[in-house]
């Protein structure tokens, strides 16, 4: 963590995100709004809740009463810790450190960013909703620290374009650099980098959208109008279903997602058996998965995908030896899930869904259109694989050549008047080997 306390970064954050000085941040009273409005909470701290919540040093001391909401941490009507932020978890140099450390450590990185920098505003989203997080569950709090990474994660990106030049003469990294069009990856070295990085991005982002194309956007069109399941969806269900592909059929698999298998109380709003109502159910179901299905629409919105359609008859059974009182019984149900057993047959054809969304020419393609597409492209990226061009297709081109060895549009089959837009997927594996990125033949095979 940083060399001030995080009491101290803390007060800083509000400071900036509300308005006052560090010293009259202990006084930042505000009201918590819920989905549900029984579940709004009034002239609430923010500060102590967030110290309380986290186990910050000098913690237990502090109390924050509040009003008493079912299922969630403060049942009782009062702020306690969340065993999430004291989580150890372990870095890629081998060290050990705690949630806490690194929401710490980010928030810290985010509130000494100039005030003048638009990228610091983002700071005001975060700690709404890690504030937000305490008056609710475990799952939220894995929730919105993933959307923290997620933001630190693309200011990182648009800050190293403009850096790199600079970084590589020996020259401090300013403002001014981020981003300059000027930029020239004028190593190798360097353009792997620049490609390699966004690769992993890409691949984090699109395993997030298999996920949800998989299980949790059929489940929200199901569930819209069943609050207490729906609102749940986005934290317990991407546990229970990130946990199922890791734990269950893809060991080795990595997933953009915290796991908290032995914290999460709430894995079962997520253990849902949805295929069989929207395979063989009524018109209008069968349309949902069907949108939800076709590969150029992941990624996108749920609700935008199933406009004009509405879930029909009873909600769908949850997964076979899944009750709602086994909450404790996480980890069982995922042994059993390895077994020759019931459970494992109902979930293979979620497995198999997800190793669709995760095939070779679907990720080839997505990647070409988005890297192509990139704020980065003009930046970074563009001039990073014009470099690579020469080892990975036998001749020297230029960023706007490379983009169309990358696209090619040619008229629809049938249809004159209809345009399709191609990808050389030999291109895209050509450039990305030379960056050091290879990604599998083929989708994961089950275990």
């Amino acid at each position: 963590p940083p060399g001030r306390s995080l009491e101290e970064t803390l007060r800083r954050c509000v400071a900036f995100c509300y308005g006052v000085t560090p010293e009259w941040a202990p006084h930042v009273r505000v009201t918590v709004f819920a989905d549900n409005p029984s579940e709004h909470q009034t002239n609430v701290p923010v500060l102590d809740a967030l110290l309380i919540v986290w186990g910050a040093p000098g913690s237990a001391q502090l109390s924050v009463r509040c009003t008493p909401v079912v299922g969630t941490d403060v049942m009782f009507g009062r702020v306690v810790a969340s065993p999430f932020w004291s989580r150890i978890v372990r870095s890629s140099s081998g060290q050990h450190v705690t949630c806490r450390d690194l929401i710490h450590q980010l928030l810290d990185a985010f509130v000494l960013r100039p005030d003048g920098d638009d990228q610091k505003q983002l700071l005001v989203n975060m700690l709404l909703q890690l504030h937000e997080a305490c008056f609710n569950c475990i799952g939220r709090h894995k929730e919105v620290f993933e959307y923290c990474i997620y933001d630190l994660i693309d200011v990182e990106a648009a800050d190293s374009g403009g850096c790199s030049a600079r970084a590589e003469a020996g020259a401090p990294c300013s403002d001014a650099d981020r981003p300059s069009p000027a930029y020239s990856a004028s190593s190798k070295a360097t353009a792997r980098q620049v490609v390699s990085r966004f690769a992993a991005h890409f691949l984090d982002r699109h395993k997030r959208a298999a996920l949800h194309a998989t299980a949790i956007s059929p489940l929200k069109f199901l569930f819209q109008h069943k609050y207490e399941v729906f609102e749940n969806l986005d934290s317990h269900g991407a546990s229970f279903w990130s946990a199922v592909l890791t734990e269950v059929f893809y060991p080795g698999l990595e997933m953009p997602f915290e796991s908290i298998v032995d914290l999460d109380g709430g894995w079962t709003w997520g253990a849902v058996d949805f295929l069989p109502a929207l395979e063989n159910g009524p018109a209008a179901h069968r349309e949902a998965l069907s949108r939800l299905s076709a590969p150029e629409n992941i990624g996108r919105d749920w609700r935008q995908l199933t406009a004009g359609l509405r879930p029909e008859g009873s909600p769908p059974p949850r997964l076979p030896g899944v009750l709602p009182i086994c909450t404790s019984m996480f980890r069982r149900v995922l042994v059993d899930a390895r077994k020759d057993s019931r459970l494992r047959t109902a979930l293979t054809p979620y497995a198999e869904r997800f190793a669709g969304f995760m095939a070779l020419p679907l990720l080839l393609r997505r990647f070409a259109l988005q890297a192509s597409a990139s704020e980065q492209w003009d930046v970074a990226l563009g001039p990073a694989l014009a470099i690579l061009s020469e080892e990975a297709l036998g001749e020297r081109f230029s960023p706007a050549e490379v983009r169309e060895r990358l696209l090619s549009v040619s008229e629809a089959s049938g249809d004159s008047s209809k345009w399709e837009l191609g990808v050389n997927e030999n291109a895209v594996r050509s450039l990305l080997s030379a960056a050091g990125v290879v990604w599998g033949d083929s989708e994961p095979k089950p275990s």
